[in-house]
């Protein structure tokens, strides 16, 4: 009985605390004004004697600073995910958290720190993460202003166990397998990842080639004249001839503000052509159309595109925000017509089978559909009724045989023996 009681009961709730007390690599900071300060009894439970917090008193007067939390996870699923701090009244308003999930999409959340005491522990929601360390991760982001943020502790809480339960980035199409091979008629899609990359004012720019993997380019504070240009796309003219319908830029990007005094909005465009502004601060495609840029375009043109970003606008002056991007891609709809070296004109007629080949008049001539002047543009006898005789005359003109071995041939010689015969009876 107490056997089945106990198989009955949940499983505990599996959690995982990373406090700033255990230090790299579960919590990490960037910065020169962080300093540590007693928990004086604040803290997420007895043993948390401390926490860390920006000081103007220690490297610089700005208050400025990231600090990260990277658990060590021991399955994959979704976790609640909270943090654990302590309120002052010199505390900001703003700490900016940042939870990056198992997908490596972001999502901000926005927690006041200011009051007096032990905060609790305040949830940022439930996200998808991977197993191991940085399975998802949690950076506290102090660099948008001066005021003083907090850092102590966060805790990860399984909630559900299993696979990713983010929707995949959206299919771009239909796209071709091999470009050696013929792809058949009809409309096809061609994807490619960025090679090449240059920038200005952008760090480690070149880990936003190739496809998307949460590995991402930055630019701390977006001004005007920084870029981030990408191409060298790798397309392949496949076999067969086709027209191309449209191209479209694609980048994975996001922004550390889109909305108050920090909002920062980034022109995307193939480098001058018409564009798209956007902003976000979830990681996601940002799309621009450049099928209209050139009056047509080929395979060459297309993958010497050169995809840009660049600042559009501070909306309320203050220009304290930062941009990330992991991919570009280039999107190419056409439609093949035709296969390599396929004739599309019409056959030739078979001149074997028409009816100004034929020497003489022969039933064929007045056959239902006939024209006075022969099939002379049809190659065949598609339209021609059955007729045994028709047939077994086309192939006499085209051999050159004897027409005493043909059918006609034979009923008359069949006749004047019979007829001969009867003479000699008669006699």
């Amino acid at each position: 009985m107490l056997l089945t009681l106990a198989l009955t009961l949940p499983a505990l709730a599996q959690e995982v605390i990373v406090d700033d007390e255990d230090g790299s690599p579960g919590f990490t900071t960037t910065g020169d004004d962080w300093t540590t300060w007693s928990t004086n009894g604040h803290g997420y439970d007895g043993g948390d004697t401390e926490y860390h917090y920006l000081s103007h008193t220690v490297g610089g007067d700005d208050r400025r600073g990231t600090a990260t939390w990277s658990p060590d996870l021991p399955q994959e699923g979704t976790y609640e995910i909270a943090v654990h701090f302590r309120l002052t009244e010199n505390r900001t308003r703003d700490a900016d958290h940042v939870v990056t999930d198992g997908t490596g999409a972001t999502t901000k959340v926005v927690v006041d720190q200011y009051g007096d005491g032990a905060s609790g522990w305040i949830s940022l929601g439930d996200y998808w993460c991977g197993s191991g360390r940085g399975g998802c991760s949690v950076t506290l982001d102090g660099t948008d202003d001066d005021d003083s943020d907090a850092a102590n502790a966060t805790r990860f809480t399984l909630v559900e166990a299993g696979g990713d339960t983010q929707e995949p980035d959206p299919d771009p199409g239909e796209e071709i397998a091999d470009c050696a091979e013929f792809p058949g008629l009809g409309a096809h899609t061609q994807v490619a990842y960025a090679t090449e990359l240059d920038a200005v004012d952008w760090t480690d720019e070149k880990q936003a080639k190739g496809a998307p993997d949460g590995v991402e380019a930055t630019t701390p504070n977006v001004d005007a004249g920084e870029y981030l240009m990408a191409w060298g796309w790798d397309l392949c003219d496949p076999v067969g001839e086709e027209t191309l319908d449209s191209v479209t830029l694609e980048v994975k990007a996001r922004t550390q503000y889109d909305s108050g005094k920090y909002e920062v909005q980034l022109l995307l465009d193939g480098e001058g052509t018409a564009g798209t502004v956007f902003n976000g601060t979830a990681l996601d495609w940002h799309s621009v159309d450049l099928t209209a840029d050139r009056g047509s375009w080929t395979w060459t043109s297309t993958d010497a595109t050169r995809g840009r970003i660049t600042l559009h606008d501070h909306p309320e002056g203050n220009r304290d925000s930062d941009a990330w991007v992991d991919a570009w891609r280039l999107t190419v709809a056409f439609t093949t017509t035709a296969d390599e070296g396929s004739d599309t004109e019409d056959p030739p007629p078979d001149t074997g089978g028409t009816d100004d080949a034929d020497t003489g008049p022969g039933p064929e001539d007045s056959a239902p559909g006939d024209t006075a002047d022969g099939d002379t543009g049809d190659s065949g006898s598609a339209s021609r009724p059955a007729d045994p005789y028709y047939e077994q005359d086309q192939q006499e003109v085209a051999c050159g045989c004897n027409p005493a071995a043909s059918g006609h041939g034979r009923q008359i010689l069949v006749g004047l023996g019979l007829l001969l015969l009867g003479r000699r009876r008669r006699r």
